[in-house]
């Protein structure tokens, strides 16, 4: 657990942590104006938003940024709330860890292209240390099945791989690293369902029950 994590709320006997998902929902509790979400139960404090908020209106990007209290603001500070918890998660995940790593895994991701996986991920990753391990980590074991390399070989008229395993072409890596970002991806989102709790006012921006998200189906 990091040092951000205070202690665990309790609504009174007999209570036990909630989970939520990645995304929210409508239906989130409404918590103490210092918590920004729950992990394993245990709240991750306000602050750690409001600061990075602050960075940000403190930086270059500040002219871009929506006015304060502008729908466009509470969407911004649910995104920066997303990227905040996505750290927080891996930092959780790594404290959990005591195996020795593969070898194979200590090969780091190309996160040039995480931004296919969704903004918030890709922000994390490239910010983030224990972001970038932890997505190492749980992608290590993927692999191209032999098909697949075989049809991307055939369609971009190069030899396929002898070791599909091994990429030794620009091409190859590319397709492996955009496949272990996806089972980074997964393992993020049954990761969030399992041990984060959103709170009211900070759900996911793409959730289409609140209030600020006007791309409702």
């Amino acid at each position: 657990m990091t040092a951000a994590l205070a202690r665990p709320a309790s609504s009174g006997p007999g209570h036990s942590p909630a989970h939520g998902h990645g995304h929210g929902h409508s239906g989130a509790p409404i918590a103490p104006d210092d918590v920004m979400a729950y992990l394993n139960g245990w709240p991750i404090p306000r602050t750690l938003l409001d600061e990075r908020l602050a960075a940000l209106r403190s930086g270059d990007a500040a002219c871009v940024l929506p006015k304060p209290g502008s729908r466009e603001a509470r969407q911004l500070a649910r995104w920066v709330a997303q990227v905040i918890i996505t750290e927080q998660l891996c930092h959780d995940e790594l404290s959990r860890r005591t195996d020795v790593v593969p070898e194979a895994a200590a090969r780091p991701l190309d996160v040039s292209a995480a931004i296919a996986v969704g903004s918030i991920t890709a922000a994390a990753l490239a910010a983030s240390e224990p972001v970038r391990r932890v997505a190492a980590l749980v992608s290590a074991d993927v692999t191209i099945p032999r098909e697949q390399l075989e049809y991307a070989a055939d369609v971009l008229g190069v030899p396929a791989p002898a070791d599909p395993d091994v990429p030794v072409d620009r091409w190859h890596a590319e397709l492996l690293d955009s496949a272990r970002l996806e089972a980074f991806a997964r393992w993020l989102n049954r990761a969030m369902h399992e041990r984060v709790q959103l709170v009211h006012g900070l759900e996911h921006p793409g959730d289409s029950n609140q209030p600020d998200n006007l791309h409702r189906h």
